[in-house]
């Protein structure tokens, strides 16, 4: 039975990250929507609430990610992917909302230029693609809803990645080369649906970490947006003007025992 017309997805196989799926879970506020987990034929898995869906994944590594779109559960409205290294700790109904108007909706990699990003120039060399500075897409939450040009960029995804693996086997680049190859522009949404915890400043609310490291239990403790705060190594840092100078405040803990 389909509850609510939207579902959340994941996709991992082995120990590791079957328990770090289950960890998101436990972990997070997710919405009353379906939750699923497309996994291979031998991974044990047993997550109270999840639907377990095999496949017969016909890639390894990341890029066996780019096999999502042909395992998932029909009939529903609209879909939300999560990495397992996830955490959904706001409201995240946007992104739903957004997906079902345009089709796609996720967040940019704000340090990465898709040229630079691990030597991938050289698949965009060999596909055709000038090297212009493109912004990258970061895949490890997406949003997105089933029509015919969705399903021309998960194909196009699977078949770029495929194609160009010997060169480089990450899902996350070809999935913006998919786009742009369709002259597909998905709807952007903040890095705070998709927040990495690399020092990128924040404003206003993150409403899912994305992260293997710990997540600072003050993450959401703001009283205004700007100047923003940045979080580095699993720490707080707020910025402040300090001799005319903007600089990053260490956190409490950390002035408090330096006093």
């Amino acid at each position: 039975m389909i509850r609510n017309n939207r579902a959340i997805v994941f996709m991992a196989w082995g120990e590791r990250y079957i328990k770090e799926v289950s960890s998101c879970i436990k972990n997070s506020i997710l919405p009353d929507y379906d939750v699923f987990i497309v996994t291979d034929n031998e991974t044990d898995v047993t997550i109270e609430g999840v639907s377990v869906i095999r496949a017969n994944f016909n890639l390894n590594g990341l890029i066996r990610k780019t096999e999502l779109f042909k395992y998932l559960p029909p009939g529903y409205k609209s879909y939300l992917f999560l990495d397992s290294d996830t955490k959904v700790i706001s409201d995240i109904e946007l992104g739903f909302d957004k997906a079902e108007m345009h089709g796609i909706a996720m967040s940019p990699a704000p340090h990465y230029s898709l040229d630079w990003f691990w030597g991938f120039d050289k698949v965009m060399k060999e596909h055709g693609v000038k090297e212009k500075g493109q912004l990258q897409y970061n895949t490890g939450v997406i949003f997105f809803s089933i029509n015919d040009m969705t399903k021309k960029v998960f194909s196009k995804w699977h078949d770029l990645a495929k194609k160009y693996s010997d060169i480089i086997n990450n899902d996350q680049p070809f999935f913006t080369l998919a786009m742009e190859e369709c002259d597909f522009n998905p709807y952007t949404l903040s890095i705070g649906y998709n927040y990495r915890g690399f020092g990128d400043a924040i404003s206003g609310l993150i409403r899912i970490w994305h992260s293997h490291d710990k997540m600072p239990e003050d993450i959401n403790d703001i009283e205004v947006s700007w100047p923003p705060r940045r979080i580095i190594n699993s720490m707080v840092h707020k910025t402040i003007v300090s001799n005319g100078q903007w600089v990053l405040e260490p956190p409490a803990w950390i002035k408090s025992s330096s006093d």
